[in-house]
């Protein structure tokens, strides 16, 4: 509640400076909006163009006027000497561009003008120091609602990080689709250019990509031939080694029937035999 207070006491104490912010601010986004549908709807454009078909330099509007004649005479030459021609084109309104100008533009100025004046303030050592005890601080978390709390969590926010963030996020709408798009036209141009070099390192990639799936193929063939080699040996050993066991036992028992027969044969028999 003491932050709506303080909000309101200030905005009563200064109200015919935060009309005049507030009459700058909308005359700023009414000229940004005017500007932008200017820059929207049917263009005309006068465009130079030399002997090789190349453009070499263009104006906005359907005639050239004395300073861009001047201009032109002055670094390439007599106008007579090249070819003129009127271009006419349909531009789509501007949505990036409008919109990061109507909320960047407000946002940066109001900024500036906060910090040259909190730097003022500082430097002149007139800034308030609001240190609360922690009774006060507690009495008001007390009394205070969910709303009243959420404002006052948000009063203790740095208002400067705020806006730079909200800046730089609104800066970066506008310039990084344009920046894809530049380096987008910039690649398709390159390519078209050096296109028999950029065919060659797409075949040279190509054939390195074949390769390594011909190697990867080699060396899952080997370790596949190598398992079942290993497989192999291991079933031989088994069976080796179950042969050898089946010996063993079959002698084994062999001898125990012997020496059963041995044992049941009387004594005359064996000295009969003997």
């Amino acid at each position: 509640m003491s932050t709506q207070n303080s909000l309101m006491q200030l905005i009563k104490r200064n109200k015919k400076l935060f009309i005049i912010i507030g009459i700058c601010l909308f005359l700023l986004e009414m000229e940004i909006f005017a500007v932008a549908i200017l820059k929207s709807g049917n263009q005309s454009k006068i465009v130079v163009i030399n002997e090789k078909n190349d453009i070499i330099y263009e104006a906005d509007g359907k005639n050239l006027t004395d300073f861009n004649k001047y201009y032109f005479e002055k670094n390439f030459g007599p106008l007579d000497q090249y070819e003129v021609k009127l271009e006419r084109r349909y531009e789509p309104f501007p949505f990036r561009a409008w919109f990061s100008a109507a909320f960047g533009i407000p946002v940066g100025i109001v900024l500036l003008v906060a910090f040259v004046f909190k730097a003022i303030a500082n430097l002149f050592g007139e800034s308030e120091k609001t240190d609360k005890s922690p009774t006060t601080k507690r009495e008001v978390n007390e009394k205070e609602t969910a709303i009243e709390g959420m404002l006052h969590r948000l009063s203790e926010i740095n208002i400067f990080m705020v806006g730079a963030v909200a800046f730089v996020c609104i800066l970066a709408y506008w310039v990084v689709p344009n920046f894809v798009t530049y380096i987008g036209e910039i690649g398709a141009q390159a390519i078209l250019r050096f296109k028999w070099f950029f065919l060659i390192g797409g075949i040279l990639l190509f054939g390195m990509f074949v390769w390594v799936i011909y190697l990867r193929y080699l060396l899952a063939t080997k370790t596949i031939e190598s398992k079942t080699e290993i497989e192999k040996q291991r079933i031989q050993l088994t069976f080796q080694a179950e042969s050898e066991s089946a010996k063993q036992l079959t002698w084994q028992s062999e001898n125990e029937n012997q020496e059963i027969i041995d044992e049941d044969t009387p004594i005359e028999a064996k000295i009969v035999s003997q």
